[in-house]
């Protein structure tokens, strides 16, 4: 028999909308004290989380971390309305099936920084001079033609209120394909 030290802690961490192989035991969830950690509320405060994050991430590598506010503006306000469902502008958008955590937004955000860093001109998105191969993304068939209706619903009505980030992205909707 081999026993814990005092202090020593198991963690297990579980997405509610994402269920995994498996659900947990019926055993296991009655030795467990369950805490369920919300999206951060304030997006200001989600951005500054995941910038911080995503330039510790690529110093770590070390590069210097070179992407533009704007992009990760973006990338923040896209995770937040596909996460909630409706826009900053109150459109209602379809939810994916997948996870939109502020961990992925962080780790997006971190391969931007390294594309920027190894891959000139990566982070700081432009129409592309030739047009990119067009494949799939792989997943949920579901999710890509949500994030298809994403793209033809806010990111057009963004680009078409003038937005150059939102028209650079807009731009880009063919490599969705």
């Amino acid at each position: 028999m081999v026993t814990a030290a005092p202090g020593f802690t198991v963690i297990a961490t579980a997405n509610l909308r994402d269920r995994g192989v498996s659900e947990m035991s019926a055993a296991l969830k009655r030795r467990f004290n369950f805490e369920t950690v919300d999206p951060i509320a304030d997006a200001d405060a989600e951005a500054v989380l995941i910038r911080r994050q995503a330039v510790a991430a690529v110093r770590r590598a070390g590069a210097p971390f070179d992407v533009d506010d704007a992009v990760l503006d973006a990338l923040v306000t896209v995770f937040r309305d596909l996460r909630s469902g409706r826009s900053t502008e109150g459109w209602d958008v379809e939810r994916p099936g997948t996870v939109m955590s502020t961990a992925e937004a962080v780790q997006v955000a971190a391969s931007l920084g390294v594309a920027a860093a190894y891959l000139p001109g990566r982070g700081r998105p432009r129409p592309p001079s030739r047009p990119p191969p067009r494949r799939r993304p792989q997943g949920r068939p579901a999710d890509h033609a949500r994030l298809l209706g994403y793209w033809d619903g806010p990111v057009r009505r963004r680009a078409e209120n003038g937005s150059a980030m939102w028209r650079r992205l807009w731009d880009l909707r063919g490599s969705l394909r």
